[in-house]
């Protein structure tokens, strides 16, 4: 087998490939990428076992491509050594079957490969019933929950992102017990049956980094124990997590007794500014005083000193309250709002800070208060 190829178009296929690479896998195999030629193109795949990557490079992108069959080329070094290739177009090699050369007119590399028949077989398919969402939705919608996923692997669930899906109403949540994100869409189509599924972190982070904003289609395929996105050329399949995910509407509170309307900017710099000074750096605890008209948002730190911020807000409650949160949970939470004004919703010290944005009614985001006494 021999081809040959443009380095750009082979660098963007494995950057988007080995995403789905990890150095924890304990199959040698694995830690390859799979060439498969075939008489449309070339297909390359990745896989740790959970999550699988495939890329196609269409025929009129090859330069040159003789022969069929595939070859597992080892990933370590292999990006650096395409990076740093001295000419445009790379000319690929299989000799006796599991050896590579990979080779210029000015250089040539020579890498042993993994038998083809050694890499645990992958399926890849649709089924009938597809879900489409263009990139930027899922893109929006991924970055406005994924950020409140565990990263404690002793709840699981947790690590994951929920989806359901019931008639044309999508809902994605994430939380790691302290704090939760959920984003709402309606779809263009209603869906027959209702969705209930758990997608790993690792996935969702991944697919995110892959799509981009340009108006294109995402392909979903649900499966009972695996999900697949198809943008573009891309195929990205994930294992669903086992489980059924806690509820989480209760959390969320029906009426509150403050409703602060305020510039999503000015409260995040504020709370930004108040976290240097804040005692715990894992956590950042601060707190915040609301009398009225006016927001104080403090912090203090025995070694430093202590720092007062403060700012103008509408609130339909006059009564004061003092609530103490995590600023870094609260900054997390701000980042991913896109509107200039939010409303921070309460009802008193102990229970769930609600923040979501004065317009737009797809997405919330909750943040527990801390005890400080």
């Amino acid at each position: 087998m021999k081809w040959s190829i443009e380095k750009n178009v082979l660098l963007e296929a494995l950057n988007n490939v080995t995403k789905a690479l990890t150095q924890k896998t304990t199959i040698p195999v694995l830690n390859g990428i799979v060439f498969d030629l075939t008489e449309k193109g070339i297909d390359l795949l990745a896989s740790d076992s959970e999550l699988t990557i495939k890329v196609h490079i269409a025929e009129k992108d090859i330069k040159k491509l003789e022969g069929k069959g595939k070859v597992i080329i080892q990933s370590k070094y292999f990006m650096d050594m395409i990076r740093k290739m001295p000419t445009d177009v790379i000319e690929f090699e299989v000799e006796d079957n599991l050896k590579i050369k990979i080779s210029s007119p000015y250089n040539q590399y020579r890498l042993n490969g993994y038998n083809p028949l050694d890499y645990p077989n992958i399926n890849i398919e649709k089924n009938n019933d597809v879900i489409i969402l263009k990139d930027q939705v899922l893109k929006e919608i991924i970055n406005q929950t994924a950020y409140a996923l565990s990263n404690q692997e002793v709840r699981p669930l947790l690590t994951g992102l929920n989806l359901k899906i019931n008639g044309d109403i999508l809902e994605c949540i994430a939380t790691d017990s302290y704090r939760l994100a959920k984003k709402n869409i309606r779809l263009s189509n209603i869906v027959e049956k209702n969705i209930n599924i758990v997608i790993p972190g690792k996935s969702i982070v991944e697919l995110e980094k892959i799509l981009s904003e340009e108006d294109e289609d995402v392909e979903i395929y649900i499966f009972k124990n695996k999900i697949l996105f198809v943008y573009k050329n891309i195929y990205l399949q994930s294992n669903l997590l086992e489980g059924t995910y806690p509820e989480t509407s209760h959390f969320i509170p029906n009426e509150y007794a403050y409703i602060i309307n305020l510039n999503l900017n000015a409260l995040f710099d504020a709370v930004d500014r108040a976290s240097l000074l804040a005692d715990n750096k894992e956590k950042n605890i601060i707190r915040m005083e609301i009398k009225d008209k006016e927001m104080m948002i403090t912090s203090t730190s025995n070694e430093l000193g202590n720092a007062e911020e403060k700012l103008i807000i509408e609130s339909n409650n006059k009564e004061s309250i003092i609530i103490s949160f995590s600023s870094k949970y609260m900054l997390d939470a701000l980042k991913v709002i896109k509107e200039d004004n939010i409303l921070l919703l309460l009802n008193s010290d102990d229970k769930p800070i609600i923040l979501k944005p004065v317009t737009d009614e797809s997405v919330i985001e909750l943040i527990l208060p801390v005890k400080t006494y």
